[in-house]
């Protein structure tokens, strides 16, 4: 690429507004393909400052209200490199990328453009069998999936670790476990209360392993549960000064980094204290999203029903020295997947 013309790069980047996982592993997205020489042409959506506070824009971003206008952007542009959504797809029986997405995606192809996917994940992958990928999607220069079932259901592409695994603290500066007091709860608002047993067990953890409980809310709608969670705990809600997703990951990765361990059935809080070295216990109603997104990074161990838990807890003096190790290897293989990216910026 010419020294004085610079590589645009489009990248549509929604997400639930009020959801710190959307933008953790979406800013993880973007920085993969930041470098010099290179212009972000960015569409949130519908998003509000509170989620795009996460992205820690640059002057030279390109930020676009109207999405005709972001797509008009791609079709002038010399070589533009297209990057699809990261994060969760649930696509209903029939073509994916839908026609009209389909047809955007064969027009940037045509005009010398490529694009890239890579860092998503089927949200049931036992439920695609009346999805036809299209072989634009097929034939795109990069698509990496976030997880092995959802790669496997689709049929093509490579698997690495969810992007957020790269963000947090480099594991050699990790507090040790003697001076992490805490353990973190956090628990989705829209599933089944987990029940007097499991609120039982997890005061027993806190017990056998001298810490103290705090619950906290990385989604805003999960803050009722949070508070509740700590009333039945006899721990403490840890409130956020601000709902931003600046200031809501830095109170978060704060608890986090004061963790031995984290309870929960968000994947993202789950990954999120992982990356800022508290193991991950994921304990839902339904747990094989987190399952997957965990066991890519090799800390799928220790996830499973409300009811496992006990069984997690008795297990846990084994598990915590892998986790430095895993995420470690995690962020290598996001650290190649980036590598990737580069490479195909730069061909020309």
């Amino acid at each position: 690429m010419s020294a004085n013309r610079p590589q645009d790069l489009f990248f549509h980047l929604a997400g639930q507004d009020d959801n710190l996982g959307d933008s953790a592993l979406r800013l993880a997205y973007l920085n993969a393909a930041r470098g010099e020489g290179r212009r972000l042409h960015i569409y949130f959506g519908a998003a509000t400052p509170d989620y795009t506070s996460g992205f820690a824009l640059g002057r030279r971003d390109r930020i676009y209200t109207h999405r005709p206008t972001w797509l008009a952007a791609g079709d002038a542009a010399r070589r533009g490199i297209h990057f699809l959504n990261a994060g969760e797809i649930n696509p209903p029986p029939g073509l994916f990328p839908n026609i009209h997405r389909t047809r955007e995606l064969r027009r940037t192809v045509d005009a010398g453009g490529v694009f890239i996917a890579a860092g998503f994940g089927i949200k049931d992958p036992s439920s695609i069998g009346q999805v036809e990928f299209d072989e634009v999607l097929r034939n795109a220069a990069i698509v990496c999936w976030r997880d092995a079932p959802s790669r496997d259901a689709a049929g093509f592409g490579d698997v690495a670790p969810d992007w957020a695994y790269s963000l947090g603290t480099p594991t050699s500066q990790w507090a040790p476990t003697d001076e992490r007091p805490l353990l973190a709860v956090t628990l989705r608002f829209d599933r089944p209360w987990p029940g007097s047993r499991w609120i039982a067990s997890v005061r027993d953890l806190a017990s056998r392993t001298s810490t103290r409980i705090v619950t906290l809310a990385q989604v805003s709608r999960d803050a009722p549960r949070a508070v509740r969670l700590a009333e039945e705990l006899d721990g403490e809600y840890l409130m956020p000064p601000s709902m931003d997703h600046a200031t809501l990951d830095a109170h978060a990765r704060g608890a986090f980094k004061m963790s031995r361990f984290v309870v929960s059935d968000r994947a993202h809080g789950l990954i999120i204290a992982a990356s800022e070295g508290a193991y991950p216990i994921g304990s839902g109603a339904d747990p094989q999203k987190i399952h997957r997104l965990l066991a890519t990074a090799g800390l799928g161990e220790l996830v499973g029903r409300y009811d496992q838990i006990d069984e997690f807890s008795e297990r846990l003096d084994e598990h915590l020295p892998l986790l430095a190790p895993s995420i470690d290897t995690a962020r290598d293989g996001l650290a190649a997947l980036t590598k990737r990216i580069h490479d195909v910026i730069d061909a020309d």
